[in-house]
């Protein structure tokens, strides 16, 4: 089990922390963790950042969960890798008093944990708006799925087939394949898709691995810019195709502020302080008209200046 662990910790923090992600390899979470352990240290909040290199195991996180409720930690952030499978460890933290806040995925039964992340069906739906809006000719469209049982993507994939059947009548939708829960699986089962089906017209992804995968495997089939290409999460790599054209929009989340939040509704919890069960941070469309924009260029500057390409 291959585990990323960075700490931040006060000199005799009253609470200690543990922050579990889906993963520990996208700039996505780095740029969570950076949120969380800034909010940590003004909260004089002893806090670890603890996750999967592999955003589908779920054995990993319920390992993870599991020597820290032994360690008796105070609290517990946690962004699911399963909507369902992690009920088990959740209950045994809730019984022992560990307080819970869960971030980026919701769960099936939330059971009114609190929850900190973006609308994700809404964000899914302004992809699918832009792109109707960019091509209302198109005929034929691959929603690229991400995985099974994960919740965040789940509802963009959702909010994008849902508005754009409705924008998008007569376009052609596939809906059943999946990208795979690494960059180097989506660029590989993008372009055995695009083997086999070569006149789809546009693309939807819906998270970081899987937009770079697919910006990678249109590239490797001189088909970028001729495939239209909406997508989701930010990068370097993804910002390049923004600027180049081969991608026509993405959308981006704010996992700082994400990571924030999620440390400060915890914090409340456990100074028995009134919070909001629910929690949203802002999304944003991206196109190569605004990329440049300063309201845009204060969201995106963090992914490009901290993180190595």
């Amino acid at each position: 089990m291959a585990l990323l662990q960075l700490a931040c910790s006060a000199l005799a923090a009253p609470y200690k922390a543990v922050f579990i992600p889906k993963g520990a390899t996208q700039v996505f979470w780095k740029e969570m963790a950076r949120g969380a352990q800034d909010k940590a240290k003004s909260l004089h909040i002893e806090l670890v950042w603890r996750g999967p290199s592999s955003e589908d195991d779920v054995d990993a996180q319920t390992h993870i969960m599991a020597f820290y409720i032994n360690e008796k930690y105070s609290g517990i952030i946690l962004a699911p890798n399963s909507t369902a499978q992690l009920d088990k460890p959740i209950r045994e933290a809730v019984n022992k008093g560990i307080k819970i806040v869960v971030v980026d995925s919701p769960l099936a039964e939330q059971n009114s944990l609190p929850y900190v992340g973006t609308n994700n069906r809404e964000a899914g739906a302004l992809a699918a708006a832009q792109a109707a809006k960019d091509f209302p000719q198109i005929k034929k469209i691959l929603l690229l799925r991400y995985a099974p049982k994960h919740g965040s993507t789940t509802e963009r994939e959702k909010g994008f087939l849902d508005r754009i059947h409705k924008l998008l009548p007569k376009a052609k939708i596939i809906d059943k394949q999946y990208a795979g829960v690494t960059m180097q699986d989506a660029e590989s089962n993008v372009s055995a898709i695009l083997s086999r089906t070569p006149d789809i017209d546009l693309i939807f992804t819906p998270n970081e691995s899987s937009t770079e995968g697919a910006i990678r495997a249109l590239k490797a089939k001189n088909l970028a810019g001729k495939i239209k290409h909406y997508g989701f999460d930010f990068n370097h790599k993804i910002n390049e195709a923004i600027k180049d054209g081969s991608l026509n929009g993405v959308v981006i989340q704010d996992p700082y502020l994400m990571g924030q939040k999620a440390m400060q509704t915890l914090f409340k919890l456990l100074e028995k302080k009134q919070i909001s069960v629910n929690l949203e941070t802002p999304a944003l469309l991206i196109t190569n008209k605004n990329i440049n924009n300063s309201e845009v260029r204060i969201k995106t500057d963090p992914f490009l200046k901290l993180y190595a390409r």
